[in-house]
């Protein structure tokens, strides 16, 4: 009987350990971590345009770059036609985000490297950043020499064209969809990423009329709506504005974000919200089809999900662990601004635009600086993360987070490193590179490029 006893005991503990055992590798499984260098880029699936798209979908999809959108990409990764010589030298220029084009830069630079924690572009030879650097001055000199008189006014004209071309995606705006000749120009919703419902009017509307009917027209479930009313004087979609007559109306949800693509009962949700609004203004509706619908919400937030990556180093303590006061008191004085629920610190950046928007965080563990004792709190790693598709290319958002994180090593004693506490070398940060240029093209192939207005509506919660 004691025998019995023990063996049916025995069995229960093994079980309970099973089962132990597969819930914590199914959370481990889904615990979310940053990009490695030497992960692969996950798998993109190219824009999916057949019959359930709509036309107008499928002519935004396909239309050619613009040449303001070529001009945003970073020059430090792109591998211009050049000569051998100055393709390596070009590449080596661009090899660290701590190069500033100066002198002082490039000494720097050359410590980094022998340090093991420069960053670099890809090149197809390795030299030192230093020559390199001083090789691609060289020879962009000859070739100015080559075009023109050597004379000293040739010579400042063609250091100055020289320089143009690097200087213009910073002043450039945010680029807007291409409108037709005659057709107006749109505000917020856009076809890439919104399900769109034509409202027609048998008479004007006064937009005082319209505000106070839109209280159902917020959210469908977590997805986003937007209604604009066509402002003829314009010629343009506006928000419906208090004061101004609409005879058109247009009416959109959002097909995904952060949070999943719309679902059936969102986009019913949806549905009869419009239905409701058509009615109170005597206007007829052009609903969609909601098999065709909630099938392009799943193929782009597939797309989404491939492209929805974060890039991060770590700032690991040499000696003693930090305390949350002290490394709040040096996010604080370098400008960074604490988020509203205390997590995490936030760097800013003006775009092109003038806005200032979100560039990278930085947080301190699991620390909430709003609520925990910040004296007691303690630890040994600063993490940096860059949320790739809602920073602009334009402003060198890794370069920045890099030389960031590389100040604060600095200054606290610390090293630079990736999750495995590996520094961060060269040939990493060549993986890196790549990996990134790869997602930036994927995003403006399909006319969201990072950091754009679409694309922070897409990779939004």
């Amino acid at each position: 009987m004691d025998l019995q006893t023990a063996l049916v005991v025995a069995g229960i503990v093994l079980l309970l350990l099973v089962v132990a055992y597969n819930q914590w590798q199914i959370r481990k499984s889904r615990r979310p971590r940053a990009l490695q260098p030497e992960d692969d880029l996950p798998p993109m699936r190219e824009p999916v345009v057949g019959e359930e798209i709509k036309p107008e979908v499928s002519a935004k999809l396909h239309e050619p770059p613009r040449p303001e959108t070529i001009q945003r990409k970073e020059p430090t990764l792109a591998v211009p036609p050049l000569d051998d010589d100055a393709q390596a030298a070009q590449a080596a220029q661009a090899a660290s985000p701590l190069v500033s084009g100066s002198a002082d830069a490039d000494e720097l630079l050359a410590e980094e490297v022998a340090d093991g924690i420069a960053r670099s572009a890809p090149s197809p030879r390795t030299q030192a950043p230093q020559n390199a650097a001083q090789n691609a001055a060289q020879n962009e000199r000859d070739a100015h020499a080559a075009a023109g008189e050597a004379s000293a006014p040739a010579s400042a004209q063609a250091s100055a064209a020289a320089v143009a071309p690097t200087a213009a995606p910073q002043s450039e705006p945010v680029a807007e969809p291409i409108v037709a000749d005659g057709q107006p120009r749109p505000a917020v919703i856009d076809p890439l990423i919104d399900c769109i419902v034509p409202l027609h009017l048998e008479r004007k509307a006064s937009g005082d009329r319209i505000l106070p009917l839109t209280g159902r027209l917020r959210r469908a479930g977590t997805k986003q709506v937007h209604i604009e009313g066509l402002y003829e004087p314009a010629n343009a979609w506006e928000p419906v504005t208090a004061g101004h007559q609409y005879e058109d109306l247009q009416v959109a949800v959002q097909l995904a974000n952060r949070g999943g693509p719309l679902n059936a009962l969102e986009f019913s949700e949806f549905v009869n919200a419009v239905e409701a609004l058509a009615e109170s203004l005597d206007a007829s509706a052009e609903l969609p089809d909601m098999s065709e619908t909630v099938a392009n919400a799943r193929e782009l937030d597939g797309f989404a999900a491939a492209c929805d990556v974060q890039l991060g180093v770590n700032v690991v303590s040499d000696g003693a662990p930090w305390s949350a006061a002290y490394v709040q008191n040096v996010a604080t004085q370098d400008g960074l601004v604490l988020s509203r629920d205390g997590t995490r610190f936030t760097r800013y950046q003006a775009g092109p635009d003038g806005i200032q928007r979100a560039l990278f965080t930085l947080q301190f563990g699991d620390t909430n600086f709003l609520r925990d004792d910040l004296t007691v709190k303690a630890g040994s790693q600063i993490t940096l993360l860059l949320d790739v598709p809602q920073a602009s290319q334009a402003v060198k958002p890794l370069k920045t987070m890099c030389e960031y994180g590389d100040s604060l090593a600095q200054r606290m004693g610390a090293r630079l490193v990736d999750d495995n506490h590996r520094p961060l070398t060269e040939t990493s940060f060549v993986a890196i590179f790549q990996q990134l240029q790869a997602l930036y093209d994927k995003l403006e192939t399909r006319g969201m490029p990072a950091g754009s207005p679409v694309a922070l509506r897409l990779f939004s919660s």
